[in-house]
């Protein structure tokens, strides 16, 4: 294996509040992040390494070197995804908003995103130490495996097709906002159900990506849009952001998970969007412990540190 092999951690600033929102921009940007910044002044000249800027002929990040995004937490891996470096350093991607400032990036293309571990790659032995960035020695067994595999996968990536978003719906007028449903035709349900599809078509085949895979529950009458048994995973799909939608939707998780709770216990609830809604419309979500899964850019996104996606 002529390149390198790298660990960069990603808890960029060392707070565990914005983990979850550098993950998303790392998938969303096929980008790993660091703190420090390019120059060799900082602890162990983490930054420079990083960056691919020291004189010296020290061990630093090149072109064409596979970066793994990953950290051990809570004694188990915690795992964004893996890409080959592309170009040198920069220091903001057009476009892309990130939680905190940050010292510098590298660009990975290929990039594979990946919220879990396969079954018998020992991801955990290339995490144990804690620490911004470090190498990855193929020359040890455990960690030649993971290095194997990740080659394997970045051989033949595949890519979710993007659909277009949905349209926000038309709300009540007011002086009918109480009422709890809205009449809709016929041929508008089957519009919505039609985009449902579309969005559940494309979330499984990001999951298929992860090696993940998401099936249906069917309880007498009711059946879920989504099931993932391995993570205890209960989704429900919706056409639109609109408050109505995801009312909807939290009707719905809420009756499947009561209704089948002898056999799913305590399910791992999310609502599954075209887009990302405004946080007014779904911050009274907290306290029902329902998630947001969302489609970006190509991508599926989710507010539970990748859960869901």
């Amino acid at each position: 294996m002529a390149r390198s092999y790298w660990v960069v951690s990603p808890n960029i600033r060392n707070n565990e509040k914005t983990v979850g929102a550098w993950r998303q921009a790392s998938v969303l940007g096929h980008a790993a992040f660091m703190g420090y910044g390019p120059y060799a002044d900082d602890y162990k000249k983490t930054g420079a390494k990083f960056a691919g800027t020291l004189d010296s002929k020290e061990s630093q990040i090149k072109p064409g070197d596979l970066i793994l995004i990953a950290r051990r937490h809570n004694h188990r891996p915690q795992i964004v995804g893996f890409g080959v470096v592309d170009g040198s350093y920069k220091r903001s991607i057009e476009g892309l908003k990130t939680p905190e400032s940050f010292g510098s990036l590298r660009r990975l293309s290929p990039f594979v995103p990946l919220s879990g571990t396969p079954n018998g790659i020992p991801f955990i032995d290339v995490l144990r130490q804690t620490s911004a960035l470090r190498r990855i020695d193929p020359a040890k067994r455990s960690h030649e495996k993971v290095c194997k595999w990740m080659e394997n996968q970045l051989k033949q990536p595949l890519k979710p097709q993007p659909v277009a978003p949905a349209p926000p719906i038309d709300v009540d007028p007011p002086g009918s906002h109480q009422l709890d449903y809205k009449v809709r035709t016929k041929g508008q349900i089957i519009i919505a159900k039609n985009k449902e599809a579309l969005l559940m078509r494309d979330y499984r085949h990001w999951l298929k990506i992860q090696k993940r895979t998401l099936s249906s529950l069917k309880y007498k009458k009711l059946q879920c849009d989504g099931y993932e048994k391995n993570r205890g995973n209960l989704i429900e799909a919706k056409s639109s952001i609109s408050r109505e939608h995801i009312r909807m939707a939290v009707g719905q998780l809420l009756d499947y998970a009561y209704q089948g709770k002898t056999h799913l216990g305590a399910p791992n609830m999310a609502i599954l969007l075209p887009q990302k809604p405004l946080s007014r419309v779904v911050e009274w979500l907290e306290p029902l412990k329902i998630r947001l899964v969302w489609q970006e850019k190509g991508s599926f996104l989710d507010n539970a540190n990748g859960q869901f996606a």
